[in-house]
């Protein structure tokens, strides 16, 4: 259907598009006073639960008479790529070739559940718990200053625990009729309905009768009612700038994470943004695994490749982390239907300006049992600590300037830092 103006404004209380839901984090900043410059946060989610042999901790077979193999390829035939040890698939040569100093791989990560649900939420929370908050929300949250279309998301786990509305963008052609509501034509900047001086007049009598609302309100719901339209109203001007950064066209490609990537990245360009999920279904890979698994896990490393020639283009890549991971892992054997069941053990892939790259931390055995880790120097040591998602995100927090932040107080992990970050 037509996105209209009164349409978009009606769908923000549930599409969260520029709409301040917890009043205890609302700026009065105006959308000038709230462009974000930075550092961006990009996490990448596959859907289902990947198999990280396939990718960022290889393991092939170690003979044809092997009984119940991990993969169907052979240990002979993984090679060597800096620290990485890389898995004989097509297009991975080349993306650990060109990343092999940027990027982090953390194996051996328990998740500790084989429920989807569960480990969505413990991957991008560091929480187990129904209803925490994922990093990527309370990033956004905490932004000082923060725009009104702070957090970006395309799916994944998207829990925000009240801090920060999640901003969907189902029609990017819609973007810039929104933006304008003032132009006959959205495209022509002279067709305005009105001129400068009675504009200037309409908005300060909308910023003088929200005033006098505000004042005369008594209850919360009321003032929370009126602070929400407030802000979906003041939003234009971030639009204006997300309209004037988006591409001309948008990819038409097979690989939705690069359409995804392309919006976020000009949401991020345009400071109206300061966090965003992709994600791509397809990775629970209950029969036929190698042959349904393998094109998705090309996308996300083609999607990773875009995403960086595209930061670099609009030249934000040095303020731009990716972070990639999924639900947990995938069985170190095959099932009757050549295909692979849940396995609480799982990887995650990381790169940004400040994490140190051309490094493994972790590690599991042949049978992708997880290796235990110093706590102090992140060697591998049989008497050390297993890495879980809260170790991480604890860490991510410490990233990101916010592990102090009353958010993360009010949304503390079961682990505490680790030396992640080099």
């Amino acid at each position: 259907m037509k996105l209209d103006r009164r349409t978009f404004l009606q769908l923000t209380g549930t599409a969260g598009l520029a709409v301040t839901t917890s009043p205890l984090w609302t700026s009065s900043a105006s959308a000038a006073e709230k462009v974000h410059g930075g550092p961006y946060w990009l996490t990448i989610h596959a859907s289902g639960g990947w198999d990280p042999t396939l990718l960022c901790d290889p393991k092939g077979r170690l003979s044809t008479s092997e009984a119940d193999p991990v993969n169907n390829y052979y240990q002979s035939e993984i090679m060597n790529i800096g620290s990485f040890k890389v898995a004989p698939i097509e297009g991975h040569e080349a993306f650990f070739n060109r990343f092999k100093d940027d990027l982090l791989v953390i194996n051996g990560i328990d998740t500790q559940t084989n429920s989807h649900e569960t480990g969505r939420r413990h991957t991008w929370s560091g929480s187990m718990d129904p209803g925490f908050p994922s990093f990527t929300a309370l990033a956004a949250a905490a932004a000082d200053p923060k725009p009104n279309l702070a957090f970006l998301t395309n799916g994944g786990y998207s829990e925000t625990g009240g801090s920060v509305p999640p901003t969907r963008i189902p029609d990017t052609a819609a973007i810039t009729e929104i933006a304008y509501p003032d132009r006959l034509d959205p495209a022509d900047a002279e067709s305005t309905l009105h001129s400068a001086s009675t504009l200037e007049r309409i908005r300060l009598a909308k910023e003088s009768r929200y005033t006098r609302l505000m004042n005369e309100a008594t209850l919360p719901q009321t003032q929370k009612a009126y602070s929400r339209l407030h802000t979906a109203r003041a939003g234009d001007n971030e639009l204006a700038a997300l309209a004037n950064s988006l591409p001309e066209t948008l990819d038409s490609g097979d690989n939705r994470l690069i359409k995804q990537a392309q919006v976020a990245l000009a949401c991020f360009k345009a400071g109206v943004t300061v966090s965003a999920n992709l994600s791509i279904s397809g990775f629970d890979t209950h029969g036929n695994h190698d042959n349904r698994h393998t094109p998705n896990i090309q996308k996300i490393i083609e999607a990773v490749s875009y995403a960086m020639d595209e930061a670099e283009r609009l030249g934000i890549a040095d303020q731009l982390y990716i972070l990639v991971g999924s639900d947990f892992g995938r069985t170190p054997w095959y099932n009757d239907n050549n295909g692979k069941d849940h396995w609480s053990i799982t990887s995650m892939m990381l790169m940004g300006p400040n994490i140190k790259g051309g490094r493994v931390l972790g590690g599991t055995d042949h049978y992708q049992s997880p290796l235990t880790v110093n706590p102090e120097t992140m060697a591998l040591d049989p008497s050390g600590t297993r890495i879980h998602p809260a170790h991480i995100h604890a860490s991510l927090r410490e990233l990101a300037g916010m592990y102090d932040h009353p958010l993360s107080q009010s949304w503390g992990v079961e682990h505490g830092i680790l030396p992640l970050w080099g």
